[in-house]
């Protein structure tokens, strides 16, 4: 395809297209694709983050739940009194280290204080005698009445809460004698057993934060509470008051991460037991959250450099599909301009509108080729039209003469056998000359038909009856094969019944003896068939468009006018007529008649 840069152009044109609509379709479509499962990813994970939240701190509100409900329980132990009598019995220091004992590792300390703060009683004996903490309140849950009990506030103090070791559940202990309180009975927690949750929450790149009503970090999984100190964070905006949405996307900076996913729950608390306003934040980084999307990304590009290769090699398939014809069509044209082309063959294309342009195209050529022979063919009737008025005024008359006179002569009495051999000569001779001119005048200038409708079958039989003779003298077998059901065409009789004569002598002209004549008729859908098929030698393919051209004549002796009458008779009556192979080998005409000439009667 080189040195045709149309065609170059056109592949080119192609193949750009193909690659920049293929790569911007898969990119648009990958693209939409990793936003999309990006979004639902994310969406699934902020599920799991605010599951494993709201987990997490259901486990811290039961925990608490038991702490409280403890304290509220011994509270109203009868030997709480000994309080009164500054324990001296060591009674209830006894019973405060056997429920430390008890409880395992959850407090650090079990003691009671008189009403000015003094330790009466304590699991830890080194702590009997001193004064207890005075540290800020923290946070305040309600208790309940009774008739005879009023349960005030217990209070939440952490001893060392910026350290994260302790917490002290106080609660006063009311005077089972007397009105008022005998003093308080503090319960130390120890922070850690509320870290192990939070620890045992965490898995993997999840972390999880607990924070107060405030927004204040009290507590973080080990690997927040390792690599940095959490003791200033605040992460109030981080959840809204009703609780905000499931998850969102947080800048992590506060916890040392860059982006962080966020799944945040509410304490809802246990039973009656309202819980204490704190949050749980689980945490993850979009880095750790999004790897099964970089995955995907990346197997995306992969499918995306083999859809491109794909995309070019079947672009560059259909550019050649779609440009070779093209080029084509243009040599061709180049050569048919110079007369060096015949006519172009249609090749196939799996390309639809190129191969209904390559067959437009073809039949164009095909019609200008016709199209051309019928101005050669017009123009060469033209010449005879001019040639038949000469001959009619310059011959005719003289031939009139001629064919007086010998007749006047072979009247003579007296005249020999040689004289009136002669004079028949002049007389047969001056008819032939007669018959020529008068079909050079039919040629040139034919006679309107009379159009009437008539049985194709009987113009048949009284052609093959009245060459009958001629035919069993060379024995030669004349064939009738009507097959049409029905033959009837409005036509000029005398002029079909030229046609077939014509072409059934021209036929008796090459036939060999014992050959055979055939006229067939048969309906091709409303189509009127007619063909006139012999055995003879038949005619080449490459002289079959000139048989019909004026005074070409492959017959010694013949005027080459007889085939130009017949086609302008059939053409006449909206017929046309080709040469084509007969079935035996010889020379067949193929008339075919439209059904529209039956109405011109």
């Amino acid at each position: 395809m080189q040195g045709y840069p149309a065609a170059v152009t056109i592949r080119n044109a192609l193949l750009r297209a193909f690659f920049w609509l293929s790569l911007g379709a898969i990119a648009l479509v990958g693209v939409l694709s990793f936003f999309q499962v990006r979004l639902a990813l994310q969406s699934e994970i902020a599920g799991n983050l605010q599951s494993g939240a709201a987990a997490v701190l259901q486990r811290i509100d039961t925990f608490f739940f038991a702490q409280l409900e403890n304290v509220r329980i011994w509270r109203r132990l009868e030997v709480m009194q000994d309080i009164r009598v500054n324990d001296v019995d060591k009674r209830l220091s006894s019973f405060l280290s056997e429920l430390r004992a008890g409880q395992g590792t959850a407090y650090q300390a079990l003691f009671c204080t008189d009403r000015n703060g003094r330790i009466i009683a304590s699991s830890d004996p080194a702590l009997i005698g001193r004064q207890a903490p005075e540290v800020p309140r923290w946070t305040v849950v309600p208790g309940d009445s009774t008739a005879h009990v009023q349960l005030e506030a217990l209070q939440f103090e952490p001893v060392a809460a910026r350290t994260g070791s302790t917490v002290a559940l106080r609660t006063p202990v009311a005077d089972a004698f007397g009105q008022g309180q005998l003093g308080y009975l503090y319960a130390m927690l120890d922070w850690h057993a509320v870290l192990d949750l939070l620890d045992d929450a965490a898995s993997g790149p999840r972390s999880t934060v607990l924070i107060d009503a405030d927004g204040r970090v009290i507590g973080a999984s080990r690997a927040l509470r390792d690599n940095m100190d959490l003791s200033q964070a605040n992460l109030q905006g981080w959840v809204s008051p009703r609780g905000g949405p499931a998850a969102v996307v947080r800048d992590g900076r506060v916890l040392g991460h860059a982006t962080l996913l966020v799944g945040a729950a509410a304490s809802s608390g246990y039973q009656h037991f309202p819980g204490l306003g704190w949050r749980i934040l689980m945490v993850e980084t979009t880095h750790q959250a999004y790897q099964p999307i970089w995955r995907l990304l990346w197997s995306m590009l992969t499918v995306l450099l083999l859809t491109l290769g794909v995309a070019v090699w079947i672009s560059t398939r259909l550019a050649g599909h779609i440009a070779r014809p093209i080029v084509a069509l243009t040599e061709f044209t180049r050569r048919f301009r110079k007369g060096e082309a015949t006519r172009p063959q249609a090749s196939g294309t799996a390309i639809a509108e190129v191969g209904e342009l390559n067959r437009a195209y073809t039949d164009m050529i095909v019609a200008l080729e016709e199209s051309r022979e019928q101005i050669v063919r017009a123009g060469k009737l033209a010449v005879v039209g001019e040639m038949a008025a000469i001959m009619a005024h310059e011959v005719r008359t003289p031939l009139g003469i001629l064919r007086s006179s010998a007749q006047l002569l072979e009247r003579q009495p007296d005249l020999g056998e040689r004289e009136r051999e002669l004079t028949g000569y002049i007389v047969s001779e001056t008819d032939r000359l007669n018959r020529l001119v008068t079909l050079l005048l039919e040629c040139a200038s034919p006679r309107a038909p009379d159009f009437k409708p008539h049985d194709l079958h009987d113009i048949a039989d009284n052609v093959l009856n009245l060459l009958a003779g001629k035919a069993d003298h060379k024995g030669v077998r004349l064939v009738r094969d009507f097959a049409a059901a029905d033959a009837w065409l409005s036509c000029d009789r005398e002029q079909l019944t030229q046609v077939l004569l014509n072409l059934v002598l021209n036929a008796l002209a090459f036939v060999p003896d014992g050959g055979r004549i055939a006229i067939h008729t048969a309906r091709d859908g409303t189509v009127l068939v007619v063909r006139v098929c012999d055995d003879g030698p038949g005619i080449p393919a490459e002289l079959r468009q000139r048989v019909f051209d004026p005074f070409f004549s492959r017959r010694e002796g013949g005027v080459g006018l007889g085939l130009t009458v017949v086609q302008q008779i059939v053409q006449v009556h909206h017929g046309d007529i080709r040469v084509t192979e007969g079935p035996w080998g010889g020379a067949c005409f193929d008339m075919r008649f439209q059904p529209q000439q039956q109405d011109e009667a």
